[in-house]
């Protein structure tokens, strides 16, 4: 399948917002969404992916990667991938796959990131088969809200 790869954009806010609803209970506060969209897109240490089917135009998936400091060993950055999402529609054609190689072809040219963790809801059994598949490990943290 053909995808356009590229940065979130002002205009992407409203099928963001259908995509992410695959993984939240609740649509996103407009407001508060496009200030954080415009906050990210100033960062150059966030990457707000989309996927794009560019035969009909549907915003059908996107991930979040943030490249973060280390301080042990060789001081190499990692990154971190969250809000992974893909449309219904387009899961098991190779979206999901595609974003993250991506976001880590990102993440190895642009900051040399030497490992990559991922965060996933517990209840996400199908997504985290699709992870393992595409070599992560399953390590469970710990997780307090504030």
């Amino acid at each position: 399948m053909e995808l356009i790869l590229r940065k979130a954009e002002p205009q992407d806010l409203e099928a963001l917002d259908q995509v992410m609803l695959v993984i939240s209970d609740n649509k996103a506060d407009p407001e508060k969404a496009a200030a954080l969209l415009r906050h990210i897109s100033g960062d150059p240490q966030k990457y707000l992916l989309v996927a794009v089917d560019p035969e009909t135009g549907t915003l059908c998936g996107s991930l979040l990667g943030v490249v973060f400091e280390d301080i042990c060993d060789t001081c190499r950055p990692i990154l971190l991938v969250e809000n992974v999402a893909v449309l219904e529609a387009y899961q098991g054609k190779g979206v999901g796959r595609r974003m993250f190689q991506e976001v880590e072809r990102w993440a190895k040219e642009e900051w040399d990131c030497h490992y990559e963790i991922l965060v996933s809801g517990n209840q996400r059994t199908g997504a985290h088969q699709f992870y393992r598949a595409l070599g992560f490990d399953e390590v469970k943290g710990f997780k307090k809200y504030l």
